[in-house]
């Protein structure tokens, strides 16, 4: 399988708008986060031993890895547009430990990290949905989801 690229569109830090988590290569897939949802997570993350300044970049880790779990099989390679400077290393941690853990340690792709620019299929998906509000065509994230996977629940 070849590259998949990740993009959001509604940043998770956005609390009265919805996340869009895009991916693309020959398949697009989405998940969709509402306001409402998010809003309770960050609430509930404030309250937990999670680092503040971590917290955002761990969500969207969990969020990628959700994403990931709609494809039939795991790309080689993932490429993730640079949503959070300098926190890529914690992305990565917190994606390889989730994958790890669903594959039982035999993924061994990669993680990159990148500008996902506006050509990319990604990104298209992405802001449109998030653009056009359309949640009937993505998988809708429940709390519990994020949670369980964060050992909050």
């Amino acid at each position: 399988m070849e590259n998949f690229e990740i993009d959001q569109s509604g940043k998770i830090e956005q609390l009265d708008t919805h996340t869009v988590v895009a991916g693309a290569n020959k398949d697009a897939r989405a998940i969709w986060l509402s306001a409402g949802v998010k809003r309770k997570l960050i609430q509930r993350l404030r309250k937990s031993r999670i680092s503040q300044k971590d917290l955002l970049p761990i969500f969207f880790a969990v969020l990628c890895f959700l994403l990931l779990k709609t494809l039939p099989q795991l790309p080689n390679v993932i490429v993730i547009d640079e949503e959070y400077t300098a926190k890529e290393s914690i992305i990565k941690e917190i994606l390889l430990k989730l994958l790890n853990r669903q594959t039982r340690g035999k993924w061994q792709g990669g993680i990159g990290f990148k500008m996902i620019g506006h050509g990319s299929p990604a990104h298209r998906l992405a802001w449109s949905l998030h653009r056009l509000k359309k949640s009937n065509q993505s998988r809708v994230i429940s709390e519990n989801e994020v949670l369980s996977l964060l050992k909050l629940a």
